[in-house]
């Protein structure tokens, strides 16, 4: 039996057996409706003889049986999955239809919203936006350490003076000595001092005045450092994965969106009192990294500071070569748990049937592998037979002949021997 192609017959074995026929022209057939036909091929049912020489039954006999395999593999189309380090594989033909929309949706919305979605990263920097809403507080004010008091009698006004109140709460009065004044009110403060004054004076009457404040918004005010309506600081994620804010202290970043950690840092505001809302905007972020090999135009490195699903990574790549196969793209990474995986996306199925459940959102510092097909493959195991394994290079057929030879004759060199 033999398999005609283009006029040229390949050996396949020496039998007369009709079922061999019928199992090639299946196959044959196979291949025509899976969309790989191997145009011009046909099978033809007849004996060798005595002709050909073993060298060359050989190779084609070899050049058969990996085009019969090339048949074989057309016939069945590659399963997206997503597999494991531990060997766990979920085929995403298998999804309930529910799922399927719950993850075409996740790609979508994760291409849509961009910044909303995008998780920060060590070394980002963003900046942060301070706003400050000067609102009455529901309680009276509470002396605190380095605020300054006017103290002053209304009899006794030679004794009038400024205080500051000292670190460990107190103030120094005039002829009485230190007294606490951190926790209290002006007013608590003022009838505190009148009773200690009485023993001193007849019916003193004092009256307190808290000059200069140093509220929890003083504080953050004068760390921040400037004196705009709207303040703004830069910082990176540290190496730990949290940013300094004043006042609040560290607030986890890593692994969380922008949003995330505006609602962090203002529940954090809340929580101490103070009238201030933050609104945090990128300003440079760390750029994502993807490395791409196989059958793509430009392989290499791939960076892009914003989501991009298998099929952007490629196209940014510049597509597939005729020589890769669409249908088995792997996508290697770890996952937020630490744990390796493995991704076969389908983009055949992507592209031509909408299947965008098929495809995913690249991971940072993902690789991306794009194998060559099956018929690449069958070709340059072939070339390394010919070429490394028998040495065969081919061969070249040339002559020569002579134009307006004046003797009317044509000339033919004679070899040199």
């Amino acid at each position: 039996m033999y398999l005609e192609y283009r006029g040229a017959v390949i050996f396949l074995h020496s039998g007369n057996e009709p079922g061999d026929c019928e199992k090639a022209r299946s196959l044959l057939k196979c291949c025509r409706v899976s969309g790989r036909l191997l145009a011009g091929v046909s099978v033809t049912h007849r004996g060798l003889g005595h002709a050909g020489h073993s060298l060359r039954a050989f190779l084609f006999s070899a050049i058969a049986v990996t085009l019969l395999g090339l048949v074989a593999s057309a016939c069945t189309s590659a399963r997206s999955y997503e597999r494991t380090a531990d060997g766990s594989t979920v085929y995403l033909d298998e999804l309930s239809e529910a799922e399927r929309v719950q993850a075409r949706d996740r790609i979508a919305q994760t291409l849509i919203r961009g910044y909303d979605v995008y998780e920060l990263q060590i070394g980002d920097e963003v900046e942060i936006f301070f706003h400050i809403n000067r609102r009455p507080t529901s309680g009276p004010y509470l002396i605190s350490v380095a605020d300054k008091l006017r103290i002053e009698f209304l009899s006794e006004t030679d004794i009038n003076r400024t205080v500051e109140v000292r670190p460990d709460g107190r103030i120094s009065a005039p002829l009485i000595g230190p007294v606490m004044a951190a926790g209290k009110t002006a007013d608590e403060l003022a009838r505190d001092l009148e009773r200690r004054y009485a023993k001193l004076l007849e019916k003193p009457q004092i009256t307190i005045n808290v000059t200069e404040s140093h509220s929890p918004l003083e504080d953050f005010l004068l760390a921040v450092g400037s004196t705009t309506k709207t303040r703004s600081i830069s910082v990176k994620v540290l190496p730990d994965g949290t940013i300094y804010v004043p006042v609040i202290g560290s607030v986890a970043a890593h692994g969380r969106t922008l949003r995330d950690v505006q609602r962090d840092i203002d529940a954090a505001f809340a929580a101490k009192k103070l009238d201030v809302s933050a609104s945090v905007v990128p300003r440079t972020l760390h750029v994502g990294t993807t490395l791409i090999f196989g059958e793509v135009s430009k392989p290499g490195k791939i960076e892009s500071d914003r989501p991009m699903t298998v099929l952007m990574t490629v196209a940014q790549a510049g597509g597939v070569l005729p020589s890769g196969s669409l249908e088995n793209i792997r996508v290697f990474y770890v996952g937020n748990e630490g744990v390796p995986h493995v991704r076969l996306v389908n983009l055949r199925e992507v592209i031509d049937e909408l299947r965008l459940e098929q495809d995913m959102v690249v991971p940072r510092n993902s690789v991306v592998y794009v194998p060559p097909t099956a018929l690449a493959k069958a070709g340059r195991l072939m070339d390394a037979v010919l070429r490394d394994i028998l040495r065969y290079q081919g061969f070249t057929i040339s002559g020569s002949f002579l134009m307006n030879n004046p003797g009317g004759t044509t000339t033919i060199p004679t070899p040199i021997p």
